[in-house]
């Protein structure tokens, strides 16, 4: 078994697994990033990143590649015992309904701004933004933190702003020792291996104005030392780092034992099972035999035909014989196999409340209990999703908050190349809307917006029954304008096509009387 894998028992990571990496506003501003001094410190902090948090985030995606740690039990001491070793890929489940829940409906921007609400759709589009985001919270889910990167590419000779996740398992961020909680610099480290023994390991820092490169040549003796640097305008630190909640745990964290016990107790039924279908024959009353006085000879090994080489080769054939021949009262002789006794309901009851468990502390429905159907009202399927709806809620304003740092690195570009006018105070009025994906009825909504039919406007109308339709409400606006214009309008009132009779009658009334 690793010896950094434990299994329910003792505590599982670095009691620093978790912490915040800080600097002094001072201290940062001293920095020569050619320096050794500096170079000493880089190395520290990425040190103390791959030995005091890494094994926690590697552990943590085990779990969700269903990789727990049940696969590293020790071995049973009797080897012809059943070994069975099952993970349950509860943490993938978790994760998979956590982002479905607050990202299966893709997060909306207004802006007051047409040309900046215009500037947000094609940064969206050109980064693919709602796959993006998918990504972002796949990675909060699994590791409790989340990490992107803001550069700028080109395309047809003209600048962009690019977004690419960053693995959280080779990112961190620094930041100041102020309640501000300032971003100093970014640090993403990598290692590409050619193979034979040649491979560089990269660095890569980012502060709020430039990027500096460095490489750890294995075939120089130098070390780590800086190989190239830049500058760009995002006026910031472009490591944009998302938090899943203030402790930056992930999603399953706090019930790793628990699945950790739920696979044990499954993989012991299933060693019952095998052991059970692997039952030893018992034998009674048959001849002795055993010949030899000693198991063991001189050299230690096992003599033939002795009671221990016997006993030995009957376990493999899964049979005992128990002789009592040497005594004349002996057993009559019987057959029967030898099998453990099994609490079904006891075992089950046991494993429900496990999953129960697993489901409860992580605040996720249990899609399988017979009370959570299709049949519920709304009603009632808002009181079974209200823990799971408040953890999404918390979720959502850390996740805003990442978004909206997001927008601000990207508005500094956009000014930049081309676009003056766009003023930076503009973005903060960005509203971002979240829609939790939860099943609805059509019917119910149509009925809804049937209802709210004159109490408000019509693009509401349509926002609402965008779902139902899945056209956006501008569209669909523009397709009854289009309509009203080309035809006359079938809702009109009939009084008012009275009058347009009249009115028609009147005027070849006046030009017969003009003709006579």
């Amino acid at each position: 078994m690793d010896k950094g894998v434990t299994f329910l028992r003792d505590h599982r990571y670095h009691k620093n697994a978790n912490s915040v990496f800080r600097m002094s506003q001072e201290d940062f501003d001293g920095i020569e990033f050619e320096s050794e001094k500096w170079l000493y410190k880089l190395e520290k902090f990425i040190n103390r990143h791959r030995t005091e948090q890494l094994p926690r985030l590697q552990e943590l995606k085990r779990y969700y590649l269903a990789d727990n740690n049940i696969k590293y039990r020790p071995a049973k001491t009797d080897e012809f015992a059943a070994d069975n070793r099952i993970a349950s890929d509860f943490s993938r489940y978790i994760t998979i309904f956590e982002q479905g829940y607050m990202l299966g409906q893709p997060v909306q921007y207004k802006n007051e701004n047409d040309e900046l609400q215009q500037q947000i759709e094609e940064f969206n589009k050109r980064n693919n933004e709602t796959y993006h985001n998918v990504l972002i919270k796949t990675d909060l889910s699994i590791y409790g933190r989340a990490y992107e990167l803001a550069t700028v590419g080109l395309d047809e000779k003209q600048a962009f702003v690019k977004v690419v996740k960053l693995d959280p398992e080779k990112t961190f961020v620094v930041y100041d020792d102020t309640t501000d909680n300032n971003s100093l610099f970014g640090v993403y480290y990598y290692s590409i291996d050619y193979g034979d023994g040649e491979r560089k390991d990269f660095v890569n820092v980012y502060t709020s104005d430039m990027v500096y490169i460095y490489l750890n040549d294995n075939q120089e003796e130098r070390g780590l030392h800086l190989d190239d640097f830049d500058d760009y305008a995002f006026d910031g630190v472009p490591v944009n780092e998302f938090a899943n909640n203030e402790d930056r745990t992930g999603a399953y964290e706090p019930v790793l034992d628990s699945i950790d016990a739920y696979d044990l107790s499954q993989s012991e039924l299933a060693n019952f099972q095998q052991d059970s279908m692997d039952a030893i024959l018992l034998i009674t009353g048959n001849p002795y035999t055993g010949t030899a006085q000693n198991d063991l000879d001189e050299d230690g090994k096992i003599v033939p035909n002795s009671r221990l080489a016997v006993s030995l080769a009957f376990k493999r054939a899964r049979i005992m014989i128990m002789d009592d021949n040497p005594n004349p009262n002996g057993s009559t002789p019987d057959a029967k196999y030898l099998i453990k006794e099994y609490d079904a309901a006891g075992s089950e009851t046991y494993k429900q409340r496990l999953v129960n468990d697993i489901l409860r502390f992580t605040f996720t429905p249990d899609t399988l209990d017979a009370n959570f159907s299709g049949t519920q009202s709304g009603e009632a399927m808002k009181y079974k999703l209200m823990a799971s709806d408040n953890r999404r809620v918390m979720q959502q304003r850390l996740f805003e908050k990442g978004l909206m740092r997001r927008l601000r690195l990207a508005i500094n570009i956009w000014r930049i190349k081309g676009n003056e006018s766009t003023a930076y105070e503009d973005i903060n009025d960005t509203n971002i809307i979240f829609t939790a994906n939860v099943p609805k009825s059509d019917t119910e909504i149509v009925s809804l917006a049937s209802q709210l039919y004159g109490a408000v406007s019509d693009e509401t109308l349509f926002e609402i029954l965008s779902t139902v339709t899945g056209i956006d409400p501008e569209v669909e606006l523009e397709r009854i304008k289009e309509e009203s214009s080309k035809k006359p309008d079938p809702r009109r009132p009939k009084k008012e096509k009275e009058e347009s009779e009249h009115e028609r009658n009147d005027e070849e009334n006046d030009r017969n009387v003009d003709e006579d």
